[in-house]
């Protein structure tokens, strides 16, 4: 079927609609500023877009974040999601100006002058009051993904430390039912 154009014709038609989408991802990643798609706990989802409006998903992580860099106008600093929260999340009772500092000092100086203060001070007004309301909830029931990550890894080395005990018919009294 011939639609009464060229190939000349069509190339223009695409090229314009290239720039119409690039220009609606980065009005999406831009409004609101920050990503919109958390938990209640202030954490972000793995492996989709945390705008609400984009909600794109991904095999990897590195190719969410080849998206999240393409799509934003500002310059993309990695890790500012997770080490806002990291600092608000232990701290929830620091000042604007104290979060701040803490935040851009995780950074070498070229990457902490690419945050911009528009950005912190949006992630604070947006996280604190959330972080202090769960400041006892997650430290009981959702500890920090640290704490989570050391916890299996001790779990684990546990669990391999006494199949390798019994392998070698050395097993403690203290784990003998």
């Amino acid at each position: 079927v011939n639609s009464g154009m060229s190939a000349e014709d069509k190339q223009p038609n695409q090229f314009i609609q290239l720039i119409q989408e690039h220009e609606k991802e980065i009005y999406i990643h831009s409004h609101p500023s920050l990503p919109d798609n958390i938990d209640e706990y202030g954490n972000l989802p793995d492996f989709r877009c945390g705008w609400k409006a984009c909600n794109k998903r991904f095999e990897t992580k590195t190719e969410l974040l080849q998206h999240v860099k393409h799509c934003m106008t500002q310059p993309f600093v990695h890790g500012f999601h997770a080490n806002c929260k990291l600092i608000l999340e232990n701290n929830p009772h620091l000042k604007l100006t104290e979060f701040q500092q803490n935040v851009r000092s995780c950074y070498n100086a070229d990457a902490a002058q690419k945050i911009r203060n528009e950005d912190l001070t949006t992630y604070y007004h947006h996280f604190h009051g959330l972080f202090e309301k769960h400041e006892i909830e997650k430290n009981v029931e959702h500890p920090s993904l640290i704490r989570k990550e050391t916890a299996e890894i001790l779990f684990d080395f546990r669990i391999e430390s006494q199949k390798k005990l019994m392998t070698q018919n050395q097993v403690p009294q203290q784990f003998i039912a």
